[in-house]
């Protein structure tokens, strides 16, 4: 998860046209994939499907690769909000139930379009990195409100842990609700050699 929003366009859109331009190139991506698959994703063909010009797509996006890093950086930001608000409504509940609910959320949100994230991850080359980072982060404030001990060795594995779970899912031939439900199983089996976390 990089900050490539700042360099994924050439314009900032500002006007309600223009952002009215940006919201029907991204959008056209997804409906490109459903209809003629990852091969006929183009440009032009982006450009075409969302109804505007190729002149008007240059103007905020130079390339192919700067529409799918600001689909990116969109994905970014709900997966950073989707951690926050779980962060911030964690109370009093075990810690396990804490992290099963976001593995849950997590899970369900990269099931939404996977073949658009799989697209997206290969043609940006972003790697986990920042994900784990700020799983680590969110994982790190609840384990302290729980007063559990061995912290450092919890933290270094659960969020790679949870991070390979839910970016597996949109490689897996699983459906969506095995994938969830297998990728709870995997985080519980760890969980459970941690009692201390289930208080």
């Amino acid at each position: 998860m990089t900050h490539s929003a700042n360099i994924s366009a050439r314009r900032t859109p500002r006007q309600y046209r223009s952002r009215q331009t940006v919201e029907a190139v991204l959008a056209a991506v997804p409906l490109i994939l459903k209809r003629h698959g990852a091969g006929a994703m183009t440009t032009n063909r982006i450009a075409e499907v969302a109804g505007v010009s190729i002149g008007s797509l240059y103007q905020y996006f130079p390339d192919k690769r700067s529409v799918f890093s600001a689909l990116h950086e969109r994905h970014v930001v709900d997966v950073r909000s989707l951690l926050e608000r779980h962060v911030a409504s964690y109370g009093s509940a075990p810690f396990s139930a804490f992290v099963v609910d976001l593995v849950e959320e997590l899970v369900d949100l990269h099931c939404v379009d996977m073949e658009l994230h799989r697209l997206i991850s290969v043609a940006i080359n972003e790697g986990p990195e920042h994900f784990r980072a700020a799983l680590h982060a969110a994982f790190a404030e609840c384990i302290i409100r729980c007063g559990a001990r061995d912290m450092d060795r919890i933290l270094f594995v659960l969020p790679n842990l949870v991070e390979g779970l839910v970016h597996g899912v949109t490689l897996s031939p699983l459906t969506s609700r095995q994938a969830k439900g297998e990728a709870v199983k995997a985080t519980l089996a760890y969980l459970a050699v941690h009692p201390e976390l289930s208080r």
